[in-house]
């Protein structure tokens, strides 16, 4: 039995077209394998850190291959040729019924954002996993794959992530998982988001970072279709395609406030007791402490409005993209 039938004929595989000649004819025979389950697979690699590269290449590129949990290999160095031995995940069946089922829990949300703009598809996507998925770090098979996310509603960062890749492949869109660091992961463990493709245009989007800040009331947009520039501000990383787009969520929307008379303004149009708030504004000071003071007395003024008094105000900050949440209760 083999699964190709399970793998987009059009999906986007970034890592195989940074691989080169050598490296792409090892990434196809390694798949080939994977998709039909051998036990063994011989490649020709120039060494064994190269096999590794590859393997995971395809792991990014490919997420329907969850079920292979490791790879062990031996190098012939007199004839060049690498024996592969994947260790599976599963049954033959299992992993098929695991992968049909994926495809149908998807099946009517990819059918129903099949006929929107690449914009809005990607952000129904992104709105899809923050609902339904739960940040959860187990020692369970699924957790860092698609499976996790998609099926048991547990993941972590790079599970989500290749969920994400799993349904914009299926949507038409053309998604990478982007790994590297961040400022709140360790230098051990590293951290995984995407990059997507918007009418042409390279963004980096972090769905698990939105989750974290995401409540049952809101969604937050705050990793939301960025550059380079944007998220290296808590990102870290290096050989991923040139994001050179701001896009700006929150300004697309007219939630920002670039001077205090618009932060005035906005707070006193937008802000409704029991419906949290949140918008972007620049550095309206040097100061972190006056920066909540400008918010708080443009707040302030605003509860002093006959049908707000006696409510308590509420302010929660991400610093490193300036951007505010603020809720009357």
């Amino acid at each position: 039995m083999d699964l190709y039938s399970y793998v987009p004929l059009k999906q986007y595989r970034y890592y195989f077209e940074r691989c080169d000649a050598m490296e792409q004819k090892a990434y196809g025979a390694l798949l080939d394998g994977y998709l039909k389950q051998k036990k063994e697979i011989r490649v020709w690699v120039a060494n064994i850190d190269s096999l590794w590269e590859i393997h995971q290449a395809i792991c990014f590129d490919v997420p329907e291959v969850f079920f292979v949990k490791k790879i062990q290999a031996s190098m012939n160095p007199v004839l060049g040729i690498t024996t592969v031995y994947p260790e599976y995940r599963f049954d033959d069946k299992n992993r098929a019924d695991i992968l049909a089922q994926m495809e149908s829990s998807i099946d009517i949300f990819v059918r129903r954002i099949k006929m929107l703009s690449e914009h809005e598809k990607v952000k129904q996507i992104h709105d899809f996993l923050i609902r339904s998925v739960t940040y959860k770090d187990v020692d369970a098979p699924y957790s860092h794959e698609a499976p996790g996310a998609l099926l048991y509603g547990i993941a972590v960062c790079e599970g989500i992530s290749k969920a994400f890749k799993y349904i914009s492949d299926r949507a038409g869109i053309k998604a990478i998982v982007a790994v590297g660091k961040s400022s709140s992961t360790d230098n051990d463990t590293g951290h995984a988001w995407n990059i997507v493709y918007v009418d042409n245009l390279a963004y980096h989007l972090d769905v698990t970072f939105d989750y974290s800040m995401s409540k049952d009331s809101i969604t937050r947009y705050d990793y939301y279709l960025l550059s380079d520039t944007q998220i290296k501000v808590d990102h870290t990383f290096s050989g991923l395609p040139k994001c050179s787009t701001d896009f700006e969520y929150y300004e697309q929307i007219r939630c920002f406030a670039p001077n205090k008379k618009i932060l005035r303004r906005l707070i006193a149009d937008k802000l409704k007791p029991g419906k949290p708030f949140v918008f972007k504004t620049p550095a309206l000071s040097r100061n972190k402490e006056e920066i909540v003071d400008t918010i708080t007395s443009a707040v302030s003024a605003f509860v002093s409005f006959p049908h707000t008094l006696g409510r308590s105000i509420s302010i929660s900050y991400n610093w490193e993209r300036m951007i505010f949440e603020v809720q009357l209760q």
